[in-house]
């Protein structure tokens, strides 16, 4: 594979955030020079509807390849677009309804909504179990404690999301649901025995995945049973689960390779390195400009210096690619004057009304 091949199939792997809330001097730098595969929108980057449409345009406008745009549009409080987007109210809400197809409806509308503005990546549904209530992390943001109804409800969603042509992804493997600290801020430890995650954590990852999930997001947490030396994010014996016992063969994104629970305990380049030999496929780095380059050209060194095989690199090319084909493509801008048909629209006003009344009709 020639030198140019190589940047780019490695820079495709790399999904970054940036400052501002329009196109900054170094984002522009790193799509240009190293052919990034995706950007992270935070609440750091949003005004408006208008400002954030004008925003996903220019960026999509410096790539030959169209890129992912990506954001966390859980429901309830993890959500980065608020009004006038449609709130659909708590993941916990789900659960007063038996419609699966409802779960479907809304995650349409939520891809309507963000496909409106040019996202076309969610990192949603959480398919965590709310096991642990003391758990300062996921707690709500998790549909159930109990695993099927997780899975029905997670199956509906993303498929809806799926459908209305927005890449979804499932998080966070191996389960953060039993946890007791947050992983932004230190490295959460468990002993749940790996009998345990298959009869209770792991029910609604197969069942997404069973269910054609494009994407399965990690967890910074360390199991001794799963791997006694590696948080999973940085473990391939972890994620040989997910690829062996779960069968899952499309793309696997790390979480936030900047949280403390991660940099606390490695550097960048150790931790950039550890993931792409745990079989990762996009590395997700939001917001150290300095950082992001240190992780791309970390990989381009091990992968000319035979460190990293370059089958590696190819195999997770493939699997992006295929994403990619499958839900940019053909890509076109978003037309501005369009924003208000979709965006808390009746139709979804209506959905939501749905979903706050415990029998799933309308009030």
């Amino acid at each position: 594979m020639k030198l140019d091949q190589i940047r780019r199939r490695v820079g495709q792997m790399f999904m970054v955030g940036f400052e501002g809330t329009t196109v900054s001097s170094e984002l522009k730098h790193i799509i240009e020079n190293y052919f990034i595969g995706g950007v992270v929108l935070f609440s750091r980057n949003i005004e408006s509807l208008e400002q954030v449409a004008t925003l996903t345009n220019d960026i999509q406008a410096l790539s030959k390849t169209p890129l992912f745009i990506c954001v966390d549009q859980e429901l309830g409080k993890v959500r980065r677009f608020k009004e006038p987007f449609t709130d659909f109210g708590n993941p916990s809400d789900f659960v007063k309804t038996p419609s699966p197809k409802l779960s479907f409806d809304i995650g349409f509308a939520v891809a309507q909504e963000l496909r409106a503005i040019g996202v076309n990546f969610n990192f949603a549904p959480v398919v965590d179990i709310n096991t642990n209530p003391q758990n300062p992390i996921i707690g709500d943001r998790a549909f159930s404690s109990d695993p099927n109804e997780v899975s029905k409800i997670a199956s509906g969603f993303f498929r809806g999301l799926q459908r209305g042509g927005v890449v979804a992804c499932a998080k966070h493997f191996p389960g953060h649901g039993d946890t007791q600290t947050d992983s932004h801020l230190e490295l959460p430890t468990v002993e749940t025995s790996i009998e345990q995650l298959k009869t209770r954590e792991w029910i609604p990852f197969e069942r997404v995945i069973r269910s054609g999930i494009e994407t399965v997001m990690t967890a910074h947490i360390f199991n001794k049973n799963l791997d006694p030396t590696y948080p999973a994010t940085l473990s391939k014996k972890t994620l040989r689960y997910l690829r062996e016992d779960l069968r899952f063969q499309k793309g696997i994104i790390t979480d936030d390779l900047e949280m403390k629970a991660i940099l606390d305990h490695y550097s960048i380049e150790e931790a950039t390195q550890l993931s792409i030999q745990a079989d990762v496929d996009f590395l997700l780095i939001c917001k150290k400009h300095e950082n992001q380059i240190k992780a791309i050209e970390t990989v381009l060194r091990g992968v000319l210096d035979l460190k990293i095989p370059v089958t590696r690199i190819e195999e997770s090319s493939e699997r992006i690619t295929k994403i990619r084909n499958r839900y940019i493509l053909p890509f076109a801008p978003v037309s501005i004057d369009d924003i208000q048909k979709i965006v808390g629209c009746e139709t979804h006003q209506e959905l939501a009304k749905q979903l706050r009344t415990p029998s799933g009709t309308p009030e």
